[in-house]
This record gives structure tokens, C-alpha cells and sequence, in this order.
């Protein structure tokens, strides 16, 4: 990549076209893992929760079904984070400096007065879930977190298809068992890659974790979330931590997750690093689906970012070598000339004072005083002029 007298060889011309080929592979690149970080809103309830003010993070602790948590054991994790925003400065119980959510996932059996059963993955929630988990509502509404009536259910867009033949069903009615639940509005799932692959087109319905509770029994607390403050990097999982293993939970018995830094650049090097080992790492977890999404946004953005770098060496080596090939070939020094013209300037001022010198001895040798005071301005002037040229 390079000239070679005054022209392009063939070679020089097919590094050159390779160079700016990766260069936009690479653009390409940067720009996809720049969609991908960010197209995700489950990974970005810190961001929703702060808006901009302060510095927050999301965090996340898996469990296992086997070592899923009670409501009760949930109550404890929330009072332990309280208690560990207390220590760091904050009120304690103020709900407005954190948020939190929880939920679990099970099967049930869904009919409606005109159809059914038809068997439906659900997911009962806690806390303020659809901050972490906002869906794409297609009629209705989300149940509020407090509400007082605990009969309200979500459906998907395929459930609803399936009961009803129709999606605009808010206010309608599905039965569990023969108890009725009134329907506060329909979704589907993002519409992009991650979100299209996790979700799939399984029926799927949200409701309270209580009511799921009341339907099926004791239903493990397999997902706790919570964006917490985190002025100083780490302290908001380790506020989550120490909640956690205050409810006799051990290091081993959860997996967290730092949702807010995990599409930062280092942490997806990471992931690149543990290719092939992620999916036996979490073994006996079963992932809610839009963990599944987001860990697939992660595999892709990881691939991004690599091949982004690759792209960018080889252009980049071939830069090198063009300013290294220029250097060698210059027809000038630049600190030689720095240098020269320094010692010139030094020399040209001693050879005015001499000249001053002399001058002003001769005029005292032979002048009168109106020559002497006219050749003194004349030498005055012609130094200054010198000066001024150096």
C-alpha cells in the first residue's frame, strides 16, 4: 500500500482495494454490533428507571428450580437490600432509590367460554416486572404491580389466537380450573432476531405470582431482579449478593448477572473468550426466555466485535507501513532544519552587533555630531531590520 515512482504497481493496487474493503466490512461491522448492544429493552431498565440521572445498574440473580425461592424468602432478599442501601448512604426502605421484580415460570391449562383447554407456559411476576420486561402491547394494558385486584392476566399474541381467534380481547375472560381471570391486555414479543428465536410461538401467558402460587402450589422464585444504585462499579451486585446469601443462600447457589455492562466491550471479550462453554456452564438453570434473547444478542455482539477488529488489522498494518515508506523516503530533516536555521539566526545577530560595533567606531574616528547622531539611527534600523529576519 504504497507508491512506488510516481506510480501504482498491480500489487500495490490490489492492497490497496483490499484495505479499503476490510475498512468497510469493519464500518459494516460496528454498526450491527452498535444495533445489537442496544436493541434489547430488558437489558435496559436502569437506563428506563434513572433517565440519566445518577448512576444505576440492572442487576440479576438466576436460581435453579431445585433451590428456587419462597415469597417469604423473597420478602427477605427485599429487606436485605434495603437494610444494604441503608450502610451505603441511602434512606432505608425508600423505594425511590431502587426497584425490584421477581418471578417464576410453570404450565397451565387455559380455556375460554368459546375454546380451550389449550396448555400455556406462564410466568408469574412480582415487584415492578414490566420495568425490567416491557413487552409490545397490542391492546390493553399492563397490570399494574399493586393492584389490588389479583384476577388481571397477560396474553400473547398466539394465546390469545388460539381462545379467542382475535387479539383486541382486554376485559375478556380465560379460566384456570374453572376460575374465572380477566384479561388486561395482549402482546407479542419484539420484533427482532433474539426475540423471534426465544419466544417463538409457544402460548404464553403473565399473571400474578401469587395467583400462580394459589393455582399450582409452591412454584420456585427462579428470577429476582433489581436496578440499584451503583455509584462505584460493582456495588450494586454486591448489594444483591449479600441480600442473597442473607436468605441462607450460598456463593454457588445463584448465578448474577450484571445486565447494564454486559454489551460493554470487555465483557463481550469474554464471552468470545468462553466460546463453547457457556451452555454447559449453566446447567440446572432454567433460563427465562428473554435471557435466552439476550444471550443470544450477547453471542452475536461478541462475534461483531471481533470480526470488527480483524477487519481493521490488516488495513491498519498496511497504514504503518506506507507512513514508515514515506518517512524513509523524505527529502528533508526536520530536526537538522530546526537546528540550521537556529545557529543561522544566532550567527546573522552576532554579525550585526559586530557590524554596529565597527560602524559607530568609525563615526567616532572621523564624524561630526549631527553624522554621528544620523549613522547611529541608520545602524539602529539596519540591526533591527536584521533582528527582525532571523
Amino acid at each position: 500500500m504504497g507508491v512506488h515512482r510516481g506510480k501504482l504497481t498491480g500489487g500495490r493496487v490490489l492492497t490497496i482495494s483490499i484495505s479499503v474493503l476490510l475498512l468497510i466490512l469493519a464500518g459494516v461491522s460496528a454498526l450491527l454490533f452498535r444495533h445489537v448492544t442496544g436493541m434489547l429493552p430488558t437489558e435496559q431498565a436502569a437506563a428506563r428507571w434513572s433517565g440519566g440521572q445518577g448512576r444505576f445498574a440492572q442487576v440479576t440473580a438466576f436460581l435453579p428450580e431445585y433451590s428456587g425461592l419462597t415469597q417469604g424468602a423473597v420478602d427477605s432478599v427485599i429487606l436485605g437490600i434495603q437494610r444494604g442501601l441503608g450502610g451505603e448512604g441511602f434512606e432505608e426502605g425508600s423505594q425511590s432509590a431502587w426497584a425490584h421484580s421477581y418471578s417464576a415460570m410453570g404450565v397451565l391449562e387455559l380455556s375460554s367460554e368459546s375454546r380451550g383447554p389449550v396448555e400455556t407456559y406462564v410466568t408469574g411476576v412480582g415487584g415492578n416486572f414490566f420495568l425490567f420486561n416491557p413487552v409490545l402491547l397490542i391492546s390493553g394494558a399492563y397490570f399494574p404491580p399493586d393492584s389490588i385486584n389479583r384476577d388481571l392476566v397477560l396474553l400473547n399474541e398466539t394465546l390469545a389466537w388460539q381462545l379467542f381467534g382475535a387479539t383486541n380481547v382486554a376485559g375478556m375472560e380465560v379460566f384456570i380450573g374453572g376460575t374465572p381471570y380477566r384479561i388486561a391486555g395482549v402482546y407479542r414479543p419484539y420484533d427482532d432476531f433474539a426475540s423471534r428465536a426465544a419466544y417463538g410461538d409457544m402460548p404464553h401467558m403473565y399473571l400474578f405470582y401469587d395467583t400462580l402460587a394459589a393455582e399450582r402450589g409452591h412454584v420456585p422464585i427462579t428470577t429476582v431482579q433489581a436496578v440499584l444504585p451503583n455509584p462505584i462499579s460493582g456495588v450494586a451486585e454486591e448489594l444483591l449478593t449479600e441480600a442473597m446469601e442473607g436468605g441462607d443462600l450460598e456463593e454457588g447457589d445463584f448465578a448474577l448477572l450484571n445486565n447494564t455492562d454486559r454489551y460493554t466491550r470487555s465483557a463481550l471479550i469474554g464471552v468470545a473468550g468462553d466460546f463453547g462453554l457457556r451452555s454447559m456452564r449453566q446447567m440446572g438453570f432454567h433460563l427465562p426466555h428473554w435471557e435466552n434473547a439476550a444471550r443470544m444478542a450477547e453471542d452475536v455482539a461478541a462475534l461483531l466485535l471481533v470480526l470488527t477488529l480483524l477487519f481493521f488489522i490488516f488495513p491498519v498494518v498496511q497504514i504503518i507501513r506506507l507512513i514508515i515508506h514515506l518517512w524513509r523516503r523524505r527529502k528533508w530533516r526536520l530536526f537538522p532544519a530546526i537546528w540550521n536555521a537556529w545557529v543561522g539566526g544566532r550567527e546573522r545577530k552576532k554579525e550585526a552587533n559586530w557590524r554596529m560595533q565597527e560602524s559607530e567606531q568609525e563615526i567616532l574616528d572621523n564624524g561630526t555630531g549631527e553624522d554621528i547622531q544620523y549613522d547611529l539611527e541608520e545602524i539602529i534600523r539596519s540591526v533591527r531590520e536584521s533582528e527582525e529576519e532571523s
